[in-house]
């Protein structure tokens, strides 16, 4: 005797499991792009380390000292080397900018030349190296700033001061 109902065969996934994966693609086609967008505009480029925080204690040049032991380059900017015409004026600027201060410095890029590249700020929470090229003895770097201290050199070179002083 022949069975009265056709046999269906047994689906490979449960209804729950195919509404799962229906509702997860719709997701991430409609909310996936502005996500990892977002994400990416957000993201630091390098992993947050502990900032360092200390008194300067010596001056390299006009972009370079160290707090301690630890050897840091200002990130985004560049001055004078100290053996160059306008080097021993930046890298006085540099140790007026610092006196005898704490600053706080985080990581913001690779190290370069065994040095940390970092952002550092002052008590009052000035950005160093904006200070330097505010005065005119730094340039921005865009090809590592982005021009974030495009406006403070432009400021400088329309006074004239530091680097940008005629002649």
């Amino acid at each position: 005797m022949k069975s009265r109902f056709l046999r269906f065969s047994k689906p490979r996934f449960s209804l729950d499991t195919g509404l799962f994966l229906a509702f997860a693609v719709a997701a991430i086609t409609l909310a996936g792009p502005r996500v990892i967008g977002g994400l990416r505009e957000q993201a630091p480029a390098l992993p947050t380390f502990r900032p360092i925080t200390g008194p300067v204690s010596r001056i390299g040049d006009g972009d370079t000292f160290w707090i301690g032991r630890v050897k840091i380059r200002l990130w985004g900017i560049d001055a004078p080397e100290a053996a160059t015409t306008d080097g021993p004026a930046a890298t006085r600027y540099l140790t007026e900018v610092v006196a005898d201060h704490l600053l706080t410095c985080r990581q913001a890029g690779p190290p370069s030349h065994d040095r940390l590249v970092a952002r550092c700020e002052d008590p009052w929470g000035r950005d160093i190296a904006e200070i330097m090229v505010g005065a005119g003895w730094a340039l921005d770097w865009p090809e590592y700033s982005r021009g974030h201290y495009g406006p403070a050199q432009n400021r400088a070179a329309s006074l004239g001061a530091g680097l940008h002083a005629g002649p």
